[in-house]
């Protein structure tokens, strides 16, 4: 699921979200989001997106209903990694299996300590085995449950029980876990694994390449048939009419499915950087794939989302300067530009030190703002001869040359040294 929420809530202040719970509220820390299966997105204008999982915690199905779910349900989001089995499959694989006199026991000893109702404890292989009952398991992150219908393991992303697996050149990060549950029949055990890409992105000036295995490894046993296969953005799948008027893509190779976005598509968004005091830009965008998939040998489907956040490298914006200066006004005029609209002119050191925007047009300078037609900005800045700030050299006896140097520090552009000669 996904909701939408308007910049206007949130300008000027920290956004909090709380889960309700019946009459309770829960605050969704990072931590309890990955856990119960919520993540947020918000853009430079503060336009958020909050995302629920289906399977995840205080999600309460009453009346909704969906396409068919596959068999297994893998969804690698943001900050967290999920899989899920339909119960019905999994309850038909123990039927008829043969249960001694250790099972009769062990079940009766589930049903003293209430773990009759669910899952009782799961083995993580980090490859190598690690077993915690279900407390221990909620304690250290991870989240299981049962529905109706299906039964369910999360895992944020960087525990101590997930581990990484290079599959085709991309590295990937990997939960498995048994989980042991009670179901009609008695105490069942089932195999689950989710495998989330970390990598696989390439980059041009022009292009973002994102590469998906092909054949996900960590979760195949055999042959596979693709039945479908998707593309989104922000959580939102595209049609070909739409891809196709925003210049994406959507292709396999041997090994890869292979996702191509143009840089500065509009479902992404530009952001100001100024690392060492140089200005730079990164481009965001958060592509979606989705896979549908039958395995040849037992004719169980899974269905694979994947949503991923992609930044590009930083990219260096040179700003430009323009010198106005007409010595015959006695008035530097300087023209810096252009910028993002997230970058705020904040300070200018000059020789003499450093003022604020504030300071400056107290001292009778003139430090100006100006909006572009394409959201994009630039600053004014004049400063009159006579200022404090500005030098002066004879180098003549009848001429007098006035120097005005100065940096503007919030970003990092040096307006370099103007004069006007008279």
């Amino acid at each position: 699921m996904r909701l939408s929420l308007d910049k206007a809530l949130a300008v000027g202040n920290q956004l909090e979200v709380e889960a309700i719970n019946g009459t309770k509220h829960i605050l969704l820390t990072p931590s309890m989001a990955a856990r119960c299966g919520y993540s947020m997105e918000s853009d430079p204008w503060g336009n958020t997106r909050i995302y629920t999982s289906l399977m995840g915690c205080f999600v309460d199905n009453k009346t909704c209903s969906y396409t068919r779910w596959a068999s297994r349900e893998i969804l690698c989001d943001r900050n967290y990694m999920e899989v899920s089995h339909h119960m019905a499959d999994l309850d038909a694989e123990a039927k008829g299996q043969t249960r001694d006199g250790k099972d009769e026991k062990l079940n009766a000893k589930l049903e003293a300590s209430g773990a009759s109702q669910g899952i009782w404890k799961m083995t993580f292989y980090t490859p190598e085995p690690v077993a915690m009952v279900l407390q221990e398991a909620e304690q250290a992150g991870y989240a299981a449950k049962t529905t109706s219908s299906r039964l369910v393991m999360r895992s944020p992303y960087n525990t101590a029980e997930t581990y990484s697996e290079d599959v085709a050149g991309v590295p990937m990060e990997v939960f498995r876990v048994s989980a042991y549950y009670m179901a009609p029949q008695g105490l069942n055990v089932v195999n689950l694994a989710a495998a989330c890409p970390k990598g696989g992105v390439l980059f041009t000036e022009e292009m973002i390449s994102w590469h998906v295995p092909r054949r996900v490894t960590p979760l195949l046993d055999g042959r596979i048939t693709v039945s479908e296969m998707h593309m989104g953005i922000n959580g939102q799948k595209l049609d070909r009419s739409q891809m196709a008027a925003r210049g994406y893509t959507l292709s396999t190779t041997d090994f890869h499915i292979v996702v191509e976005i143009p840089v500065g598509s509009p479902d992404g968004y530009y952001k100001s950087h100024a690392p060492d005091y140089q200005y730079h830009i990164t481009y965001f965008v958060e592509p979606m794939l989705e896979v549908l998939w039958r395995e040849d040998d037992t004719q169980d489907d899974t269905r694979y989302k994947v949503l991923f956040p992609i930044m590009t490298p930083l990219m260096p914006q040179s700003p430009q300067i323009q010198d106005d200066t007409v010595p015959e006004t006695r008035v530097f005029s300087v023209l810096l530009g252009t910028f993002l609209h997230d970058v705020e002119l904040r300070n200018i050191t000059f020789s003499t030190g450093v003022l604020t925007v504030e300071e400056s047009n107290a001292k009778g300078f003139t430090v100006q703002e100006h909006s572009l037609a394409n959201g994009s900005k630039s600053f004014s800045l004049q400063v009159p001869f006579d200022a404090d700030v500005v030098l002066k050299h004879n180098p003549e006896r009848l001429v007098t040359s006035y120097f005005l140097p100065s940096d503007l520090w919030d970003i990092s552009a040096k307006l370099g040294h103007h004069c006007g000669r008279l």
